[in-house]
C-alpha cells in the first residue's frame, strides 16, 4: 500500500484500494454547515475527487492536500480538522527586512501546510518599520540605523527601510486570499528605541535615544508617566488598525526593565496617583490602557508572557509564552486565559539545528501538563528573528524545515505524530518548496549528532557574549 506524503498528516486517513490519476477538472467541492469551519471531507477516487468543507477556507486546505497527493494517488477517503485554532509563524523584519515578494514565498509555504496565522513584527529598538500618517516621524526617522553589529553579523553603513500603507495593504490581502491573518506587533513600552529616536520626549530623561545597532535589552522605555506617550501610542495604533483587519493586535509588552521608570518622577507620580504598588504593576496600568483602546475599536490585544508579571493585566488578552521559569502563562490559562505557545528552547527557527534540531522541535508537546483545560492552549507559533539573519536564503535554511514541523504539530497535534515518517513526507513537500522559491535545510544538517550540538551551542553562545562584553 502507497503512503500518501502529505504535511501537515491528516488526522484519518481511509484507503479505498488502487490508485486514481487526479483531474482537476473532475473535482467537485461543497461547503456544508455540518462540518466545523476548518473540517474538510476528502474523496478521490476512480470517479474523480469530491471535497466537502465547513467553509470555503476548508475546501481551500482540501485542496492543500490535494496538491500535494500529486498527479497519482492511492484511492483515500481523508476526513481531517485542526487541532488547534492558531497555527502561526512569526517573522521578525526590524533586525533585517525583507521584500513584499520575498514574504509572499512565506506566506505560500506557510498556506500549503494549513497555517493561519502571520505574526509580523515591525517595531524594536533596531528599527521601526510601520508608516504611521499619523506620526510620520516614527518610521522616517526611526526605520534608520547607523550600522549593524550583531555578534558574528557585522554590517558598516545606515541599515534603514519601512513598509507603507500599501505594502502593508499588500501582504494583508495577499494572506487573506490564502486565509491567513496578519497579527501585526507594536512592542510597547520597551524595546521601544527607535521609537525614542523619533520622539525623545517620550524618554524618562527627555534625551536623544539613538536607534540600537545590536540586539539586547535596553533601559531606555516608554515613559508610563507621560501622558503625550499614549496619545503616539494610540496614534500608531490608530493607523494600524486601518491597515490590518486582524481581531487580535500584539502589542508586545516582553522584556522591559524599570530602572528608568524608578528614578522617574513622572512614572513615581503615576504610580501614586493609580495607586499602584511597584513598577512592575505600573506596567500592568500602561497595558491595560492600551488593551482598553484596543477594545473601544473592537480589538483585542496579545502580549509577551512577561506582560503577566505585574498581576493586573486585563484577563481578555492571549498571552503569547517564549520564555515563563514561573510557569505564569500556564497560571493565567488556568483563570480561563488564553496562550499561545512559541516556546524558546523549541520553536525558535533562528538558533542553530545543533541548538535546535528538528526532531526536537517536532516532538514537543505545546500544552503544559499542568494545564487543566487544554483549549486554553489555542496554538502554536514558530518564530524566527533576523539579527543573525540577512538574507531570504539564510531565513528559509533556518525556518525549514522547522516551521513546518510546528504546523504539523499545530493541526494534528497527537494524532498522527510520527518523526521519522514527517522527515520522509518532508523529503517530497520540498519540491513544493523550491517551486514557491524556498530552498531548506539539507536533511544532514536536522539532527546533529551529540557532540555536534554541544559544540554548536558553546560556539554560538561564545558569539553571544563577546557581542555583549
Amino acid at each position: 500500500m502507497k503512503r500518501i506524503d502529505v504535511i501537515p498528516m491528516p488526522n484519518k486517513i481511509t484507503y479505498l484500494g488502487g490508485e486514481t490519476k487526479i483531474n482537476p477538472e473532475k473535482l467537485a467541492a461543497t461547503v456544508s454547515d455540518s462540518l466545523e469551519q476548518e473540517e474538510y471531507v476528502l474523496t478521490a477516487d476512480k470517479n474523480g475527487v469530491q471535497i466537502l468543507g465547513g467553509s470555503e477556507k476548508a475546501v481551500f486546505y482540501a485542496k492543500q492536500t490535494l496538491l500535494q497527493l500529486g498527479e497519482v494517488c492511492p484511492c483515500v477517503k481523508i476526513e481531517d480538522k485542526p487541532a488547534f485554532a492558531h497555527r502561526g509563524f512569526m517573522l521578525d523584519t526590524v533586525r533585517h527586512i525583507f521584500s513584499v515578494e520575498d514574504t509572499k514565498k512565506l506566506i505560500d509555504a506557510a498556506a500549503s501546510v494549513k497555517m493561519n496565522v502571520m505574526h509580523w513584527h515591525l517595531t524594536d529598538d533596531q528599527g521601526f518599520r510601520i508608516y504611521s500618517s499619523r506620526r510620520p516621524d516614527a518610521a522616517l526617522k526611526g526605520s534608520v540605523r547607523k550600522s549593524s553589529d550583531f555578534g558574528r553579523l557585522k554590517e558598516s553603513g545606515e541599515y534603514g527601510g519601512y513598509f507603507t500603507a500599501d505594502e502593508m495593504k499588500e501582504i494583508v490581502d495577499y494572506c487573506a486570499e490564502r486565509y491567513i491573518t496578519v497579527i501585526p506587533e507594536f512592542d510597547i513600552p520597551g524595546h521601544s528605541s527607535a521609537l525614542l529616536h523619533a520622539f525623545p520626549q517620550l524618554s524618562c530623561k527627555g534625551e536623544e535615544v539613538e536607534v540600537k545597532t545590536s540586539q539586547g535589552i535596553y533601559e531606555d522605555i516608554l515613559c508610563a508617566g507621560n501622558d503625550e506617550t499614549l496619545d503616539v501610542v494610540f496614534d500608531i495604533l490608530s493607523d494600524i488598525l486601518e491597515i490590518f483587519p486582524s481581531e487580535y493586535i500584539h502589542i508586545g509588552g516582553d522584556e522591559a526593565p524599570k530602572a528608568r521608570w524608578k528614578e522617574c518622577p513622572h512614572c513615581q507620580e503615576r504610580m501614586k496617583k493609580e495607586g499602584l504598588k511597584d513598577e512592575e504593576t505600573l506596567q500592568g496600568w500602561f497595558t491595560n490602557q492600551v488593551v482598553e483602546f484596543l477594545k473601544t475599536k473592537g480589538r483585542k490585544a496579545v502580549v509577551w508572557n512577561e506582560s503577566l508579571k505585574s498581576g493586573v493585566v486585563d484577563g481578555s488578552v492571549t498571552v503569547q509564552m517564549w520564555m515563563d521559569k514561573k510557569k505564569l502563562s500556564v497560571d493565567f490559562a488556568n483563570d480561563g486565559g488564553r496562550m499561545i505557545n512559541s516556546d524558546f528552547f523549541h520553536y525558535y527557527c533562528d538558533y542553530p539545528y545543533g541548538m535546535t534540531p528538528l526532531i526536537k522541535t517536532y516532538n514537543y508537546n505545546p500544552v503544559d501538563k499542568k494545564i487543566k483545560d487544554k483549549s486554553s492552549v489555542i496554538g502554536v507559533e514558530a518564530p524566527i528573528w533576523t539579527e543573525y539573519i540577512n538574507s531570504f536564503e539564510h531565513l528559509c535554511h533556518m525556518f525549514f524545515p522547522r516551521v513546518t514541523a510546528v504546523a504539523e504539530t499545530g493541526w494534528t497535534y497527537e494524532t498522527n505524530k510520527n518523526a521519522a515518517d514527517f522527515q520522509r513526507r518532508f523529503m517530497a513537500y520540498s519540491d513544493i518548496l523550491k517551486k514557491i522559491g524556498i530552498i531548506p535545510a539539507p536533511p544532514e544538517e536536522w539532527n546533529p549528532s551529540l557532540f555536534d550540538r554541544l559544540t554548536k551551542t558553546v560556539s554560538f553562545f561564545t558569539g553571544v557574549m563577546k557581542r555583549n562584553n
